[in-house]
């Protein structure tokens, strides 16, 4: 069993304190695999000795043997942290060119495995739960991240039509979340950075207790918070921008378990959406 599938087992049975740890060494495995317990303790506000007994609770002899498997998970996954940098003696001629999209195709596995592992079935059916519940739904996400908020929001549409996406950074955005209840959901895509202003309106969501749902890299940024559920994502790229692909798994997999989970609802509206498509000639076959 993997580190990362120790803690995801472990989680529901956990103090708070513990939890936070948990999610502290998740998010930040790279900085805990050479901080030592005090300063980790410190980065999450508790005691030392919660570190000490978490490390005990997932098998280890102590702090020190658990940041021994972060370190081996390191070694294992290290790769330069300036994606330009990475590759600025690579050249796309004909000899290498195979190479350069095999290095492509590897880092896109990583980062499919490094998501398989942080998230449980349990915050996918959450995840879904809060979906099919929600009386109206917001989609708030900014620059490339509007493109998996447009793919979620037309797959949920597809069956529910109460989803809207919306840009995070407008002032639109918090005309219409202002007006929403407890009955409503709002879904935060955010990777890897966060806006001020989705910040806000985040918090101000949970001001007024609005569930919200949350795609995002971390349980302990300002969405992860916030959020009743989290699915986290990787968004490592060995260009200039963020890779999608770990998101669109997550994406895909909820749409998976809302198709085999509601297969008798999902008939009607979509049989319906058939006969409109016949009838406006929307689409051709």
């Amino acid at each position: 069993m993997s580190f990362f599938d120790k803690i995801q087992n472990s989680l529901e049975h956990l103090s708070d304190a513990k939890k936070n740890v948990a999610y502290y060494l998740m998010d930040q495995w790279l900085d805990a695999a050479f901080l030592p317990a005090s300063r980790v303790a410190k980065e999450v506000d508790v005691s030392e000795s919660v570190v000490v007994r978490l490390s005990q609770d997932l098998g280890y002899s102590g702090f020190p043997e658990l940041q021994k498997e972060l370190q081996e998970i390191l070694k294992s996954r290290l790769v330069s942290t300036d994606s330009i940098q990475k590759n600025q003696d690579l050249k796309t001629t004909s000899n290498n060119v195979h190479n350069n999209i095999y290095k492509v195709y590897e880092k896109s596995i990583e980062n499919l495995t490094e998501v398989y592992n942080r998230n449980t079935i349990a915050t996918f059916n959450e995840m879904l739960e809060n979906i099919i519940t929600a009386k109206r739904i917001v989609i708030l996400a900014r620059k490339n991240s509007l493109g998996p908020a447009h793919v979620l929001n037309a797959h949920i549409n597809e069956v529910f039509s109460k989803s809207m996406v919306l840009d995070g950074e407008s002032v639109t955005a918090l005309d219409i979340i202002r007006g929403f209840t407890n009955k409503d959901l709002v879904i935060f895509i955010a990777i890897p950075t966060y806006s001020k202003r989705m910040i806000q309106y985040s918090n101000f969501l949970a001001e007024k207790k609005i569930t919200q749902a949350a795609i995002t890299n971390s349980n302990s940024n300002p969405f992860g918070k916030n959020a009743k559920c989290t699915l986290l994502t990787s968004a490592d790229s060995l260009s200039f921008s963020n890779s999608h692909l770990a998101t669109m798994f997550l994406i895909d997999t909820l749409i998976y378990l809302l198709t085999i989970n509601k297969q008798g609802e999902l008939l009607k509206p979509l049989e319906e959406m058939k006969v409109l498509n016949e009838r406006f000639q929307l689409t051709e076959s």
